[in-house]
């Protein structure tokens, strides 16, 4: 179970210390609802929350908005990606978790070399590529059959079922097809032995066969190779780091692997390594369907660590197992951090302190986030002095 566990000062404003009656409580029950109303008109799942400049309580309305909209039934996840001054996640005394950059650096940072199919299942690993932007050969293997899996910067670029049945095999479907003889089939076989080329580089030197026509065939070839290897589910991989020039293919398919990837792959709990690994950063908190992913370790370079595929990734699993999700991101003026997190989310949210910054900052703001093509869902105005109507029409002018 975890606690709140902050300076008195902070203490003091956190909802779990206010009586449910109070009008302090009621103001993030207003925030809620205006946020529930926007969500049923553009199915708002995420949102951004960040500042204009340092210490106006961003990471205050994080806690205290998540912790309202839990108390209200929501399974509701706050994420810390402020990595620079991580707030939210020494409120909850998380400071020496793993957490979001453990996941980014360390969980889908390591390359797996080798291990069970069954451990690692086929989508976890090809992801996995992709967000580690691998160059190299995975190598699949069961009782019937062996798969390699080319990639180069995480993209798929070949997929070679090492063990094809005679009857699948080129020549024979060329053979089949009737856009071949027997005869030239076993001649090209012989070049293929001696010289090492692959076959379908040999039948076009030799004039027997198109490059277009003969990607037809391939075509046909990868989709089944790859059938093959999504029918493994048992069996050992390893996979091999080499360089660009050795996973390069001769010939050109036509084969769209993400198209490919999406329809042999319908069902997202098939990523269940990816998602164990994702879950497992995330902890409960002591409100009941409150929990939070923290920080972890601030980074060197933090701009670096929110600019990647890996963030975007998690970020869209945990929409995905969340009703709703709150992420804390440093302020807008010292740094460009919520910009790089923005676009993962269904828009942002702007928390501004009451006269602690000027007309002309906040403008700027508007106009920074505006230009990344970032949706501001609006400005949240906080510690303003109920009793003096005169912020409101300091902020209206």
């Amino acid at each position: 179970m975890l606690k709140y566990l902050t300076r008195r000062s902070e203490k003091k404003t956190l909802l779990t210390n206010f009586s449910a009656k109070s009008g302090y409580a009621e103001s993030y029950r207003t925030l809620q609802a205006n946020i529930q109303f926007s969500s049923q008109a553009a199915n708002l799942k995420s949102v951004c929350v960040t500042s204009a400049a340092e210490m106006e309580g961003k990471s205050n309305t994080v806690a205290n908005l998540a912790y309202t909209m839990a108390r209200n039934g929501q399974k509701v996840l706050m994420v810390d990606c402020d990595l620079r001054k991580p707030g939210l996640t020494r409120k909850f005394g998380m400071e020496n978790r793993p957490g979001l950059t453990g996941l980014i650096s360390r969980d889908f940072g390591a390359i797996p070399t080798k291990g069970s199919i069954s451990d690692i299942s086929l989508r976890d690993l090809i992801k996995l590529k992709k967000l580690q932007k691998s160059t190299g050969v995975l190598s699949l293997s069961d009782r019937s059959n062996e798969v390699e899996i080319s990639f180069h910067d995480g993209n798929l670029t070949n997929v070679f079922w090492k063990n094809r049945p005679v009857k699948k095999k080129l020549a024979s479907a060329l053979i089949k097809n009737r856009r071949l003889k027997r005869r030239q089939a076993e001649t090209a076989l012989r070049h293929q032995k001696k010289s090492g080329q692959k076959l379908g580089t040999i039948l076009i030197l030799m004039g027997l066969i198109s490059r277009e026509e003969l990607k037809e065939y391939l075509t046909v070839h990868l989709v089944e190779a790859f059938k093959t290897a999504v029918s493994m589910y048992n069996g050992t991989f390893s996979f091999v780091n080499l360089p660009g020039s050795r996973v390069e293919t001769t010939i050109r398919q036509n084969v769209n692997f993400d198209r490919l990837f999406s329809e042999l792959f319908e069902d997202e709990q098939q990523t269940f390594f990816l998602a164990e690994t994702i879950e497992s950063a995330i902890s409960r908190t002591n409100t009941s369907n409150l929990y939070l992913l923290p920080s972890g370790r601030i980074p060197s370079n933090p701009s670096k660590t929110l600019n990647s595929e890996k963030l975007a990734f998690i970020l869209e699993h945990l929409t995905r197992n969340f009703d709703f999700v709150i992420i804390d991101t440093p302020p807008a003026m010292p740094v460009s951090d919520v910009m790089l997190v923005a676009p993962n989310t269904d828009g942002i949210l702007v928390v501004l302190k009451a006269k602690k910054v000027g007309k002309a900052e906040i403008k700027n703001v508007i106009r920074q986030l505006e230009a990344g093509k970032t949706r501001i869902l609006g400005l949240i105005l906080n510690c303003v002095d109920m009793n003096k109507d005169r912020y409101y029409r300091y902020y209206k002018k």
